[in-house]
């Protein structure tokens, strides 16, 4: 059956991911409700708080998923993915100058978050399908292409921070397979100079957002202000912080995003070194297990989707923290389950859920 949890396999689950990646949702809750509850929306907490909720129902799903079974409908998954993005582009309504969002009764869902792990899905079917141990560039260009094509149409909404989620979740599943070192160094040597290339074709807030990452104060009241402030919320926080909901940073309105892009500059403020210690603990807990899953799968694809979507999710976790920190431009990426947003917390918790339905079945017929 493609769904339903056999007993047995009750005995696999991985409680330790399970109860990190609820810990930091509840820690989420609890940041998102200091961030906001001075100003105009004072139940996103609650909001939050129900999303977390229904993200554990799409996790239990997703566990009794057999993710085989949806390895042989990726084909299907690709195509709606693809019409997904090609919908936002075309008829969604445009929210803070960008066309992220389906609005449905009142709920805006963000297709490019749940795209994630379609890809992680598809490109895992595609590596698997090799069966020579080592492969070389020509290896990449299905594979590229599938991904390349929805990090494109992510990035003309324009959403370049989670067009780039995909490129490391590329990476790692053809590491994995066995890309020669070579091969590697080739594709970075091409991926620089494609970089270098788009410079022309980038928006002129996405130039002003990297002038001003080298040096804030040309515009320190516009897109220098974020980095300052976030910044000043970061080092006034010290040893142990400045005590739940006394941060003056978050509290008082300074901080742009607070709930959503910055929510870490919020607890590093308000709970210093060690509250910065303790999130990333967890946050290195839940890799560290979505890793071994992939170590302890029974076959390659099992160990290609739990690496594909795990390197999405460290990927975004370092960028959010090292944006926070101001070490990287500023980019509309949040930090996954600590940041408020219905999508993001609802496809992660679906990836973590697909990452037990791997290890799960390590064992299973």
């Amino acid at each position: 059956m493609p769904f339903g949890i056999d007993r047995r396999l009750l005995y696999n689950v991985d409680w330790v991911l399970v109860a990190s990646a609820l810990v930091l949702s509840l820690v989420g809750v609890a940041m998102i409700y200091s961030a906001t509850h001075t100003g105009s929306s004072p139940d996103l907490y609650l909001k939050q708080f129900v999303l977390v909720g229904i993200g554990l129902v799409m996790l239990v799903g997703a566990a009794a998923t057999d993710y085989r079974r949806l390895a042989d409908r990726a084909m299907i998954l690709y195509v709606l993915s693809a019409a997904a993005l090609v919908y936002v582009l075309r008829f969604a309504p445009v929210i803070a100058g960008t066309r992220r969002w389906i609005v449905i009764g009142g709920f805006q869902l963000q297709p490019s978050e749940f795209v994630k792990i379609a890809a992680a899905v598809v490109v895992a079917r595609m590596f698997a399908e090799y069966r020579q141990e080592s492969l070389g560039l020509r290896d990449l260009l299905w594979p590229g292409v599938a991904v390349g094509l929805l990090a494109l149409l992510i990035a003309r909404e324009p959403d370049l921070g989670t067009a780039a989620c995909l490129v490391p979740l590329l990476f790692a599943i053809a590491f994995l397979a066995g890309l020669r070192m070579r091969a590697v160094v080739g594709l970075v040597l091409v991926m620089l100079l494609a970089s270098a290339l788009t410079w022309p074709f980038l928006r002129d807030y996405q130039k002003t957002r990297i002038y001003t990452f080298l040096d804030p104060s040309l515009d320190p009241k516009g897109a220098g202000y974020q980095k300052i402030q976030s910044q000043i919320a970061v080092g006034s926080g010290g040893l142990v912080g400045r005590g739940y909901l006394d941060g003056s940073q978050g509290q008082l309105g300074y901080l742009p995003a607070r709930h959503t892009d910055f929510i870490f500059s919020v607890l590093a403020e308000e709970l210093g070194f060690a509250g910065v210690v303790g999130a990333l603990g967890l946050y290195l807990l839940l890799l560290w297990r979505m890793l071994e899953t992939a170590r302890l799968a029974r076959d390659r694809l099992g160990a290609f989707l739990a690496a594909g979507i795990t390197a999405s999710l460290a990927f975004q976790v370092v960028y959010n923290v090292a944006m926070v920190a101001g070490l990287v431009p500023v980019k509309g990426l949040p930090l996954p389950l600590l940041s408020y947003g219905g999508s993001s917390v609802l496809a992660t918790l679906m990836g973590i859920g697909l990452i037990l339905s791997v290890r799960m079945r390590r064992f299973a017929n």
